[in-house]
């Protein structure tokens, strides 16, 4: 090996003193290198530089490398045969990328999944699973945006012209000092401070997409810890404050309003605690705040969700306000019918099972709207005692 920058010097455990010239030792890894199972070790001749100098071309090969201090990184790498102008072998170069942080992603993720079946299979109710895949759902839509965007670059990463000018330097290693002294030579210096920008530019991108990531893995861990809290609890009359839950149904949505450019404005007044059963009215809050995102990303104006809540004659009103694509008259009277839905990807029962429950709570869950482009207004009403604790009584 004769050069290598600051992160392989880190990755592999290069000793330091020659990092920028060559090295005494022809290959001074000291990293142990091995297979995805992190226990089959896999031998110099077989990694991708070594490949490389014979003539196989390495694509994106995964390998765990444990560093001197013990530290263990996974590792994408590339590899291929760096050829001179006459065809003869020059050397090899080997591109390697620490996709450690994508990978815990990959595998808290994983984890979640099993922690929504087992929370899914505990509640004992198709809605709650219903409701977690689904607000699921929204947050991996952005894993996978930032996951494509991260391959994307990696595919487009401009590390490959470092090859490029490896091979260039070696062509005239006969006379550098002349090559770099020439007409071309003599714009080698700038070319390689632009790439190393570039190059730093795409490091940078592909970390901020990674915080995303991890950020989006963490927001679905809350949301399955928050329904796991709320499924245990069905069927139990508790005495809170409703703005509680609806910070709980916005929190469960956050991640989709973010992501199609929906602003929240919250209109709370103080309100007195009621008597209910918060597993039902969260299902509840949550499909009618989605409803409003989905009518706000199919509007063509301004994006605003308005949360109001409201006390009024022994009641606690929750009005969910939206500028979305609005409600035609004749529709008005059908949205709450099982099977109905005006949106090309919606199931109809939504809403439907939404207005089930809000009457089961002693409510009603009403639509207002002024016709197509003029957004709706979806209110609960919630009496301030809960019919089981009336009749208990």
């Amino acid at each position: 090996m004769t050069h290598y920058n600051r992160a392989a010097i880190e990755l592999f455990g290069i000793p330091s003193g020659d990092g920028a010239g060559l090295a005494r030792d022809p290959y001074p890894l000291t990293s142990d290198v091995f297979r995805t199972d992190r226990t089959t070790p896999v031998p110099a001749d077989e990694r991708p530089l070594a490949r490389a100098l014979r003539g196989h071309e390495v694509s994106d090969a995964e390998f765990v490398v444990v560093r001197p201090d013990g530290a263990a990184r996974t590792a994408l790498s590339s590899a291929r045969r760096l050829v001179g102008p006459a065809g003869q072998a020059l050397g090899a170069v080997a591109v390697v990328q620490d996709i450690t942080e994508r990978r815990q992603a990959d595998e808290e993720l994983e984890q979640v999944h099993k922690q929504l079946v087992v929370a899914s299979r505990h509640a004992g109710m198709a809605e709650v699973a219903t409701n977690v895949l689904h607000n699921v759902g929204n947050v991996l839509n952005s894993v996978n945006v930032s996951a494509s965007l991260l391959a994307e670059r990696i595919k487009t990463s401009k590390c490959t012209r470092l090859g490029q000018v490896g091979a260039l330097l070696k062509a005239h290693a006969a006379d550098l000092a002349g090559f770099l002294a020439g007409p071309q030579g003599k714009h080698l210096a700038e070319y390689l401070q632009e790439l190393a920008g570039d190059l730093a530019a795409e490091r940078d991108a592909a970390v901020e997409e990674l915080t995303a990531l991890r950020g989006n893995v963490e927001h679905i861990k809350e949301i399955v810890a928050m329904q796991q809290s709320y499924a245990r609890r069905g069927g139990l009359i508790e005495t809170l404050d409703v703005r509680a839950l609806v910070e709980d149904s916005l929190r469960m949505n956050e991640g989709a309003f973010s992501r199609h450019g929906v602003t929240i404005i919250r209109d709370y007044r103080d309100v007195p605690p009621i008597e209910v059963d918060k597993h039902k009215v969260l299902q509840i809050l949550v499909n009618v705040i989605r409803n409003a995102k989905y009518a706000c990303h199919e509007g063509t104006g301004e994006k605003t969700v308005t949360v109001r809540i409201r006390a009024s004659n022994g009641s606690v009103l929750v009005s969910v306000i939206d500028t979305g694509v609005g409600i035609a008259g004749e529709n008005l009277e059908r949205i709450f019918s099982h099977g109905f839905t005006t949106r090309a990807e919606g199931h109809g029962f939504g809403l439907h099972s939404s207005a089930l429950a809000a009457k089961a709570l002693g409510g009603t869950l009403q639509a207002e709207s002024a016709g197509p482009g003029q957004g709706a207004t979806f209110t609960l009403t919630l009496p301030l005692r809960s019919p089981e604790s009336s009749d208990a009584g």
